[in-house]
């Protein structure tokens, strides 16, 4: 019998938990969810490669709402920490320009090139940037939503936790995380410890579960119904933690596999959108299109 190492689960089975591509129809939402975003890439003619760092990687694409000042959704995709780009974060900007809103489709460097915390260094970044440039951007500084998919849900919440625990969070109306990893214990015991290359203490360090002391915005987390057990009580026990101290909201969405478990935010007049029309103050009419 196979030695258990986290929860009952013994290495092979910690390793599927957290191999996405397992679940029922997941290569095949992960090709669609690719192609929609290229096709809003190359249709909806952003600004692209905006800089708000150093690093060559420190890019974002920008698909304003208008000419005035619009709320803003600042979005960091997922692959792994390791794969994607600001294309990939636009998975929904047509969607979201339908709403009135601005996409921030964020990227930064990732894993082989810096370590995954350069990578909350940097989402961090993006969001100070973006609040600190807002006027410039088309956006409205009191109005923003940080957010983001699979990994970077993670680095959203990161980011998120360390802006609320350094009360930094003037003008994050909302936080939107979608199928993350807020505690990175067992990653660390499974395949994804290759590449991640953490100590105990970073690991502990960059989890955001383990690291929030306060209140965080009014937070919408969302994870699908076909995940796996490890990603749903993932999405689970952050929302309780999260709740102790502020507002937060958990949704599983039945029939939804890692892949597609965003397409609320894909669909206007969703449960996430009426989360987002409350608290980036979005006129109804629009939200409900």
């Amino acid at each position: 019998m196979a030695e258990t190492i986290y929860r009952n689960y013994a290495r092979e089975e910690l390793d599927a938990q957290y191999n996405n591509f397992l679940q029922a129809g997941a290569q095949q939402a992960y090709e669609t969810a690719t192609v929609r975003a290229a096709h809003n890439s190359a249709t909806m003619n952003p600004e692209t490669g905006i800089r708000y760092g150093q690093h060559a990687g420190q890019i974002f694409d920008l698909y304003r709402a208008g000419s005035g000042a619009a709320p803003a959704i600042v979005y960091m995709h997922g692959g792994q920490w390791q794969k994607g780009d600001a294309t990939t974060s636009a998975v929904a900007a047509d969607t979201i320009a339908t709403q009135g809103v601005v996409l921030v489709a964020g990227h930064c460097a990732q894993i082989p090139d810096v370590r995954l915390p350069d990578m909350i260094d940097q989402m961090v970044a993006l969001v100070r940037h973006v609040r600190g440039n807002a006027a410039s951007l088309g956006i409205d500084p009191g109005r923003i939503c940080v957010a983001g998919h699979s990994s970077g849900a993670h680095l959203a919440g990161a980011a998120l936790v360390r802006l609320a625990n350094d009360n930094d969070t003037a003008g994050i109306a909302c936080g939107l995380l979608v199928s993350g990893n807020y505690d990175l214990r067992p990653l660390i015991l499974s395949y994804r410890a290759d590449y991640l290359k953490l100590t105990d203490a970073e690991t502990a360090a960059l989890s955001p579960l383990l690291t929030l002391d306060r209140p965080l915005p009014p937070l919408w987390l969302t994870v699908g119904g076909d995940e796996s057990d490890e990603f749903r009580r993932q999405t689970q026990t952050f929302h309780e933690a999260v709740s102790k101290l502020g507002v937060a909201e958990y949704r599983v969405v039945a029939g939804r596999n890692h892949f597609n478990a965003n397409d609320e935010l894909r669909t206007a007049g969703s449960p996430a959108w009426a989360f987002l029309a409350q608290h980036l103050q979005l006129d109804a009419a629009a939200a409900a299109q």
